[in-house]
């Protein structure tokens, strides 16, 4: 994995997480009171009842600060896990696989189909629901670039990608049903990261843990696994 791409994912973790880059690279959990951080990712909301992150080691927790004294005496030593924390009054959000460029670039692989790159105004009207996980309703201000598969005219897969970190940008792909299984997404999310790179961002890419066409997907286009994050709401 590229050094450079996996410092910045550690430093907007550290910032996510409310701890030190360091903290996330050492055994042993770290536990913080969450709040309104300057930086933190753009999907997160504004104040996160419970977020876990863990790269390997030790895991860094967020959580809700009258929360943080009983979350933090029954995690202090335990390896998190979403059936943990469901006695502690969470309802699990989220259990999340992220992955970053497995070296210095991402090669574009070949699609069968035209590709085209489209910048905010190209997709403007693309915010529909066979296009939900490729561009945010909820945040187009974010979307930045997108790259797109056509037949002829038909808009068949399109990737997206969001600025949702400073110097990070999420990869998110849509292919219509009757054009998948044949190689359009890991195509598309290919290249794409390849262009987020040459900008001299981060290109990075997430699915559910159990979602396992899209961990393909990432593993084909040139992508490995670097951390994962559980969120959950205060139960109610």
């Amino acid at each position: 994995m590229n050094n450079r791409f996996f410092e910045t994912a550690l430093r907007q973790s550290a910032v996510d997480a409310g701890c030190a880059p360091e903290d996330l690279m050492k055994p042993g959990n770290t536990f913080a009171a969450s709040g309104c951080r300057e930086g933190k990712k753009t999907f997160y909301p504004e104040r996160v009842d419970f977020l876990a992150i863990n790269y390997g080691f030790g895991s860094a927790f967020s959580v809700r600060e009258d929360k943080l004294a009983q979350v933090s005496a029954a995690l202090r030593d335990s390896h998190i896990s979403v059936g943990g924390i469901v006695p502690l009054g969470f309802t699990p959000a989220f259990e999340d696989i992220f992955f970053l460029p497995a070296g210095e670039d991402i090669t574009p692989l070949k699609c069968r189909y035209e590709t085209r790159f489209l910048m905010p105004d190209g997709f403007r009207e693309l915010y529909l629901p066979e296009w939900s996980n490729a561009l945010s309703e909820k945040r187009p201000y974010n979307d930045k670039i997108a790259v797109g598969a056509y037949d002829d005219e038909k808009l068949i897969g399109l990737a997206g990608a969001s600025q949702d970190a400073k110097d990070m940008l999420q990869i998110g792909i849509d292919v219509l049903p009757e054009y998948r299984r044949q190689g359009i997404a890991s195509a598309l999310t290919s290249a794409l990261a390849h262009e987020i790179i040459k900008t001299g961002q981060t290109p990075f890419y997430s699915c559910r843990w159990n979602n396992l066409k899209s961990f393909k997907t990432a593993l084909r286009a040139g992508f490995i696994p670097a951390w994962t994050e559980i969120q959950a709401k205060i139960a109610e």
